[in-house]
């Protein structure tokens, strides 16, 4: 068994947390897992990818072009730029929150409209979205965004049980956890209407 996948933001986010959550639920359920990070300049919006790879025999950091099972975009056009990394008929899971690049800030191009990267995204795969920057906003803490989607993708086909991400959750974030755990709750919520 092998199982990938791809978080992708913008620095800020919590790409890798999350990232590190999954991977530490994996390891708690049995899985070898490989855990790799590439990342611009993080600290001024530039992209951050994060592959988290779990199964029997995993080998490698770093996910293959079309071998992902699934995207969890935290922001639209980072879904698009590394649309390459899915498999036929993976899934991917989209914050819309749109989170402008530095081009488009100084209007050197223009920001694709959603609808036309949502069609994009559909053509290679199964795509739930919604503005998970809205749903930890409403709970007061916008940071939590990445554990909202979190919540949300625990509710697909994953090889980790829910109560192993909400003890992950807990131990990693001890000091934030009940924030943490009502933005996984909240995300669980979304995705149910969803499906």
């Amino acid at each position: 068994m092998e199982y990938n996948i791809l978080i992708c933001g913008v620095g800020g986010q919590g790409t890798i947390l999350a990232a590190y959550v999954l991977g530490n639920t994996a390891l708690k359920e049995g899985y070898k897992v490989r855990l790799g990070e590439i990342h611009g300049m993080a600290q001024r919006g530039g992209s951050v990818i994060s592959h988290v790879r779990m199964g029997d025999d995993v080998y490698g950091s770093v996910i293959p072009q079309g071998k992902a099972d699934i995207i969890i975009a935290f922001e639209p056009l980072e879904a698009l730029i590394n649309l390459s990394y899915l498999k036929k008929d993976g899934k991917i899971l989209l914050n819309t929150e749109i989170l402008n690049p530095v081009s488009v800030s100084l209007g050197e191009c223009d920001y694709p409209p959603i609808d036309e990267i949502l069609f994009n995204l559909s053509e290679k795969g199964k795509v739930y979205h919604f503005n998970a920057t809205e749903v930890a906003k409403n709970l007061g803490n916008t940071i939590t965004m990445n554990m909202v989607m979190i919540g949300a993708l625990s509710l697909l086909d994953i090889p980790i049980k829910n109560e192993t991400l909400l003890e992950t959750i807990t131990s990693v974030l001890a000091k934030k956890s009940e924030i943490n755990l009502k933005a996984f709750e909240a995300g669980r919520k979304k995705m149910e209407i969803l499906l």
